[in-house]
C-alpha cells in the first residue's frame, strides 16, 4: 500500500509540474478510437509467503521444525502488448486489454529444517529417521508469469511534443510456473530400539522426544561422543552399506524442477507514463509501474520436504497463498492508426512593438506551423476584426503578421483546410518619447518678438507639432509649431516675444512629451537723450562678477568692480547699466536660468543699495548659453558663473540750436 501512494504521489506531482508554465495552444488528442502499444517493464519483485503446517505429516513426527519460508526480494522483467480503445470526441478515457508476460526471479528460502519420525529400513526394521537440513534451504527461482491485463485508459497531450497517459485496473493470471533449483543438502541419522518380542520384528519405534540409553543411535553426537577424534563420515557411509538409511550431507536425487500454482489470481496495475511524440501516430512512453497478484496454490496433504535420503519435494510445493508485488520503471512505444495529418499547432509566438507612436512597422510572429502549408490568419485588433492575411508557411515553420500598429491584438487563428490552431493575446504598444530644453533666446528689445527657444532629443527627420502657453494662455496653431526635426533630433521655435513659455508638449503621431517652462526676457530701451544735448563723448566698461556655485552670492574678489561700476552711474546721471546673469552647465537648462537671474538681481541690488536709481539698472538672464571658460574643468565652470556688467557712459554738451 506504501507504495501505490508513493507512486500516486509521483504521478501527480509530475503531472501538475508538466502542465504548469506558460499557456499552451490547445492540441488535439488523436483522431483515431484505436491505440495499439508495447511497454518494457524493468522493477523489483517481493513475495509474502504462506505455507501450510504439514508437521503433521510425519508418522509418529518428534521434534519437528518446518522451518519459516520467506523470498529474497530480486527482480522483474516483461513485455505488456495491448490494444486501446477510445471513443467520444476529446478521446482521452478508454478501455485496453493484451497479454502481459513477465520474467521473474528470486529466492524462496526456507530457513532451518529438522523431522524425526516413524521409517522403515530396506530390511523390513521399524525405526527412527531424523532429518537435519545443513543450513537454509535455499531455492533459486525462475518464474515465468502470463496475465491478461483488463484496464481503465487515459490520455492527453500538453503540446505538440509531449503527452500523459496512465492504464489502471484488472490483472488476471492464466499461468505461473516457478523453476527451481537447489543446493540443499541434508543429514540423514536412524535411532533404531530393539525389543524382546518373540516371532515378532526385533525393532520397535521409539517416539519418545529423547532417546531411550538402549537404544541404537546412528547419529553424529552419539559416534563422537565415543570417539570424537573418528572419521564420522566414514562411519556413516559404512552404516548405509549395511542397508541403514543414513547419510551426511546428503543431496537430493534431483534438484531441480517446477511448480505451478494451481489457481489464477485477479491482482492490479498501475502505470503513469509521460510521452514523447516523434510523430502523429508514433509515441514513446517511459514512467513507472506497480503490479499486485495474489496466486493461490493447493498444497498436497502428505507434503513432507523429504522422505529419506535423495527425496526432495521443493518447498514451494507447501505454499498456499503468495502475495506478490513488483515495482519498477516502464519504457514503451505506442501507435495510433490514422489517416488524418498532424493536428495545426502554433507552438509559441513572438512579438515585436512599433519602432516609433503611430508608426506600422510593428510584428507578430507565429511559429511550429508546417513548412509550406497555405494558411489564413485571422485576428481581432483593439475589439475589431481584421482583413484575413494568408500566405504560405516559411521553410522555418513562421507566419509573420506585419505593418502593425500599436494596440490589443486577441483572437489570433490561424486556418489550413478544416484544421485551426489557436494564438494566445498580444499587446504591441508605442516606444516613450523624450524632449528637453536645448537654449533659448531673449527678444533683442521690448515689444520685439524675435526670441527662440530650441528643443532637442526628438527623432531625428519626423515631424513634430509643438503646442504651449504663453503667460497662462494657450495659443492657437500656427505654421510654426509643426516643423521637421533635423538631423540631432531638435526644433526651433521662433519669432517669440517676451513672457512665460508653459505647458510645452512636443507630438510626433501618438506620442507626446512635456519640456520644461522657459521665461523670455527683453531689455529696457535706453532712455532718450535731451534735445537741448548731443553725445560729444562715450566709454564703454564691461566687467564681470563672479558668484558661489549653485549661489546668488557674489565673490569677495568681485566688490570693488561693483563699487566701480556705482561710482561711475553716482558721477553720469545720464549712464545706464547692463547687468546679464550666467550659469555653467551643472544642472538642467530651467534651473541654470533661474540662476543666471538671480544672480544679475543680487548685482542690482547691490547698486542700488550703494545709492543708484533702479531705473537705470536692467537685468537680463543666459543660463548656461555662451560660456566663457570649458564646462568640462572646475577652472572653466567658475568662469561662467558670472554676471557681466555693461555700463554705457554718455557725456552731454549744451549748444545752441
Amino acid at each position: 500500500m506504501k507504495k501505490i501512494l508513493f507512486l500516486l504521489m509521483i504521478t501527480g506531482t509530475l503531472s501538475a509540474t508538466a502542465q504548469t508554465g506558460a499557456p499552451q495552444a490547445p492540441v488535439a488528442n488523436g483522431s483515431s478510437m484505436w491505440t495499439v502499444e508495447a511497454n518494457v517493464l524493468f522493477g523489483s519483485l517481493s513475495q509474502n509467503l504462506t505455507t501450510a503446517n504439514s508437521s503433521g505429516n510425519y508418522l509418529n513426527g518428534v521434534n519437528v521444525n518446518q522451518g519459516n519460508l520467506t523470498f529474497k526480494t530480486s527482480g522483474t522483467v516483461g513485455i505488456d502488448a495491448q490494444v486501446g480503445w477510445f471513443p467520444g470526441k476529446q478521446k482521452h478515457w478508454g478501455i485496453g486489454t493484451g497479454l502481459m508476460f513477465l520474467r521473474q526471479h528470486g529466492h524462496a528460502i526456507l530457513d532451518s529444517f529438522h523431522a524425526e519420525y516413524q521409517a522403515t529400513d530396506s530390511k523390513g526394521n521399524i525405526y527412527r529417521q531424523v532429518v537435519t537440513a545443513d543450513g537454509p534451504v535455499d531455492e533459486r527461482l525462475k518464474i515465468a508469469n502470463l496475465n491478461i491485463p483488463l484496464v481503465l485508459k487515459y490520455k492527453t497531450r500538453f503540446s505538440e511534443k509531449w503527452g500523459f497517459s496512465a492504464d489502471a485496473g484488472l490483472l488476471f493470471n492464466l499461468q505461473m510456473t516457478n523453476r527451481y533449483s537447489t543446493n540443499a543438502s541434508f543429514d540423514y541419522e536412524a535411532i533404531y530400539k530393539y525389543a524382546d518380542a518373540p516371532g515378532g520384528l526385533p525393532t520397535v519405534y521409539d517416539n519418545s522426544p529423547t532417546p531411550g540409553t538402549t537404544d541404537f543411535l546412528i547419529t553424529k553426537a552419539a559416534y563422537l561422543a565415543t570417539d570424537k577424534n573418528g572419521d564420522v563420515a566414514k562411519f556413516f557411509s559404512d552404516q548405509h552399506g549395511l542397508g541403514y538409511n543414513v547419510g551426511l550431507g546428503a543431496k537430493p536425487n534431483s534438484n531441480s524442477g517446477s511448480v505451478s500454482y494451481t489457481n489464477g489470481s485477479v491482482g492490479f496495475i498501475l502505470r503513469p507514463s509521460f510521452n514523447y511524440y516523434l510523430s502523429e501516430n508514433l509515441a514513446l512512453n517511459f514512467g513507472l509501474y506497480y503490479l499486485y497478484q495474489a496466486p493461490k496454490n493447493s498444497a498436497p496433504t502428505d507434503y513432507t520436504l523429504t522422505k529419506g535420503m535423495g527425496d526432495y519435494s521443493s518447498v514451494l510445493n507447501n505454499v498456499t497463498k503468495s502475495q506478490d508485488q513488483s515495482f519498477g520503471l516502464n519504457v514503451g512505444i505506442r501507435f495510433t492508426p490514422s489517416k488524418r495529418k498532424a493536428p495545426l499547432v502554433i507552438a509559441s509566438q513572438d512579438a515585436m512593438d512599433p519602432t516609433i507612436c503611430g508608426l506600422a512597422d510593428g510584428m507578430i510572429t507565429l511559429r511550429g506551423l508546417r513548412p509550406g502549408d497555405p494558411v489564413t490568419v485571422n485576428y481581432v485588433m483593439n475589439g475589431a476584426p481584421r482583413p484575413p492575411y494568408s500566405s504560405t508557411v516559411m521553410a522555418d515553420g513562421t507566419i509573420k503578421l506585419t505593418e502593425l500598429t500599436a494596440g490589443a491584438y486577441s483572437d489570433i487563428t490561424v486556418a489550413s483546410g478544416r484544421k485551426k490552431a489557436m494564438g494566445t493575446p498580444v499587446n504591441l504598444v508605442n516606444p516613450p518619447m523624450y524632449v528637453v530644453v536645448k537654449s533659448s533666446t531673449n527678444p533683442s528689445a521690448v515689444g520685439a518678438c524675435d526670441g527662440s527657444i530650441t528643443l532637442g532629443r526628438l527623432l531625428p527627420g519626423k515631424y513634430v507639432t509643438v503646442d504651449y502657453d504663453l503667460n497662462g494662455v494657450t495659443q492657437p496653431p500656427n505654421a510654426e509649431m509643426v516643423q521637421m526635426t533635423d538631423a540631432d533630433g531638435a526644433v526651433v521655435l521662433k519669432h517669440l516675444c517676451a513672457g512665460v513659455y508653459s505647458h510645452i508638449v512636443a507630438k510626433i503621431n501618438e506620442c507626446t512629451a512635456n519640456a520644461t517652462d522657459v521665461t523670455l526676457t527683453a531689455p529696457l530701451p535706453l532712455p532718450p537723450p535731451p534735445s537741448v544735448y548731443e553725445t560729444i563723448d562715450t566709454s564703454i566698461l564691461s566687467s564681470s562678477i563672479y558668484f558661489e556655485p549653485n549661489k546668488g552670492t557674489i565673490t569677495a574678489k568681485s566688490r570693488p568692480t561693483v563699487d566701480y561700476a556705482a561710482r561711475k552711474l553716482i558721477e553720469n546721471k545720464e549712464a545706464y547699466i547692463v547687468v546679464t546673469g550666467y550659469a555653467d552647465n551643472s544642472g538642467n537648462h530651467a534651473k541654470n536660468m533661474e540662476l543666471s537671474i538671480r544672480r544679475a538681481d543680487a548685482v542690482k541690488a547691490e547698486l542700488i543699495r550703494m545709492g543708484v536709481d533702479e531705473n537705470r539698472i536692467r537685468v537680463a538672464g543666459k543660463g548656461e548659453n555662451d560660456p566663457i571658460g570649458n564646462n568640462k574643468t572646475p577652472a572653466g565652470r567658475a568662469k561662467n558663473r558670472r554676471a557681466v556688467l555693461t555700463l554705457d557712459i554718455v557725456i552731454m554738451s549744451e549748444h545752441t540750436k
